[in-house]
């Protein structure tokens, strides 16, 4: 995963430093569509990191409660106020390496919950903005044409007149291209081209979503799925819309490292690719060919 820095000097610790002593999110309202998806990926993956930070903390509790009580003065064995806390500190460890083995699954299920979500936030809130400035731009373009074929009849048609021939150009324009819903539906990258084809933002031509990033999208839309609504476990309509996934109807999720990695890189690769049909060469090309390898760095 990359982010665009406007600070070359800056390191991902840095960023992640800064936003976690005050979101970046507070500094704007919800017109911020992208830097609020990129803010909203960082925070879930953060939590998810400091996680696995204060595991490998825990995993020495022991010794460091120990060496606690040494300080204290607590040097007896037998006193029953060390006991006690060695005893707290050795179950915390305990517990801690528990979770260690079972690689996080919980935390991990949490956090791509979070970032299925920032995605449909970007999706949902981006189209609906980009289809205005598409309307607004076409019909610029068709008063621009105008005044080009008939500067005369143009030049006669007085400042309110022409804002209200805009207007109307607009309306015409938004009718023509039809209603839409933004929310949404649906499994896979379907699941936003959908939406994305209402303001011209859908896969150009020889930029499809490949197969494999695809089906890794349509299992992770799904495992949100029966994460958020089932308790985790796997249902029948989650094994419909991604029979690819590895789970059997019934099984329960349990979303370990490597598992994370693939689906994290995934929600990253393609929540980038929106973002860069949005501003094109005003930030990085997104991986589509090594899509895998877009994972945070220490995720």
């Amino acid at each position: 995963m990359s982010e665009p820095s406007s600070d070359r000097g800056e390191t991902l610790a840095d960023r992640q430093l800064a936003d976690a002593q005050r979101d970046p999110r507070l500094a704007y309202g919800r017109e911020a569509v992208v830097a609020d998806w990129w803010a909203a990926m960082g925070a879930a993956e953060r939590v998810r990191t400091l996680a696995d930070w204060g595991l490998q903390e825990l995993l020495d509790s022991e010794a460091h409660e120990e060496r606690r009580c040494d300080e204290r003065g607590e040097t007896d064995p037998a006193d029953p106020l060390r006991q006690r806390a060695i005893t707290g500190a050795r179950q915390r460890a305990e517990l801690a390496r528990a979770e260690q083995d079972n690689q996080l699954v919980e935390h991990n299920a949490m956090t791509l919950i979070s970032m299925v979500g920032a995605l449909d936030a970007l999706v949902e809130g981006l189209t609906p903005r980009a289809r205005k400035m598409v309307v607004e731009h076409q019909a610029e373009i068709f008063l621009d044409r105008a005044r080009k074929e008939q500067p005369d009849a143009v030049a006669l048609i007085g400042p309110g007149a022409l804002d209200a021939i805009r207007l109307a150009t607009r309306q015409v324009l938004d009718e023509q291209l039809g209603s839409f819903d933004p929310s949404p539906r649906g499994t896979g990258a379907k699941r936003w081209e959908d939406v994305l084809s209402n303001a011209g933002l859908q896969a150009p031509p020889g930029r499809q979503i490949p197969a494999d990033l695809d089906q890794a999208l349509s299992e992770v839309v799904e495992l949100r799925h029966v994460l958020a609504h089932r308790a985790g476990r796997v249902d029948a309509r989650a094994r419909e819309k991604a029979p690819t996934l590895r789970y059997a109807d019934g099984d329960l999720v349990r979303i370990r490292h490597a598992d994370y990695l693939v689906y994290s890189a995934a929600l990253w690769t393609y929540g980038q690719e929106i973002v860069w049909r949005l501003l094109g060469d005003l930030t990085p090309t997104p991986p589509l060919a090594n899509w895998r390898q877009n994972y945070t760095v220490n995720a």
